[in-house]
């Protein structure tokens, strides 16, 4: 299973066109939305550790303090377990978080996109674009990398600034990358020619970039103190 997750992942990233023009026969709520379901469980994962590694490693450690060295067999099990406890509520919190955030968006950037392809002559299945657009959450993965500049603002390595940058790059190849993912869709499933491809995926780029906008200036910096 992993290995097939992989090459999907290797042709949605790296040969798009060959994997929108055979797009994975099924319906759309099988296959694809589990898909979406591993992208939203792998991002989960990593918020976990970042939220264990700057919030409860902390809490831990403080713990042990003013504990004496015969006692630490004693009490290391039980912080250990309820270290292991946080975790695993964590994880599980943010996993259903992201997979309904990431399934609400690729729906309404799917309903975007079919109905501005419709707009401008598009022909095909509603649900087809919406099989396309959970396979198109690959892109999600790009987010690792902001989750790991979290944890090098959080030592110190980088300020929020550097921090606020890597994160708009990020989602600028983000929107970029996705634009032309729905461009091909338009191409593929919707049968657009190449120019009013382009015009309808306009729509979800626009929509996309204003989303990320919206965090950029209204909810960064609400979330500063946690990330410095």
């Amino acid at each position: 299973m992993f290995k097939k997750y992989c090459d999907l992942l290797v042709l949605i990233w790296f040969r798009p066109i060959l994997f929108f023009s055979r797009l994975p026969q099924g319906e759309w709520t099988g296959e694809s939305v589990t898909f979406a379901g591993v992208m939203a469980w792998i991002l989960a994962g990593l918020i976990a550790v970042v939220v264990f590694i700057t919030q409860y490693i902390p809490i831990g450690g403080a713990l042990w303090e003013g504990v004496l060295a015969g006692k630490l067999i004693l009490v290391a099990p039980v912080i250990a377990l309820l270290g292991a406890m946080f975790f695993f509520i964590t994880f599980i919190i943010l996993g259903g978080v992201f997979l309904a955030l990431i399934l609400g968006l690729f729906y309404a950037l799917g309903a975007l996109l079919f109905w501005s392809a419709k707009l401008l002559g598009g022909k095909g299945s509603y649900h087809e674009i919406l099989k396309a657009g959970n396979y198109s959450s690959a892109i999600m993965l790009i987010f690792i990398l902001p989750i790991l500049m979290m944890i090098a603002t959080k030592r110190g390595i980088l300020d929020f600034t550097n921090f606020r940058i890597g994160f708009n790059i990020t989602c600028s190849f983000a929107v970029l990358y996705l634009y032309g993912l729905q461009a091909i869709i338009s191409r593929k499933i919707l049968g657009l020619s190449r120019p009013m491809a382009f015009t309808a995926a306009l729509t979800t780029a626009v929509a996309l970039a204003v989303m990320f906008w919206v965090v950029n200036f209204a909810i960064l910096p609400k979330i500063a103190p946690w990330i410095m």
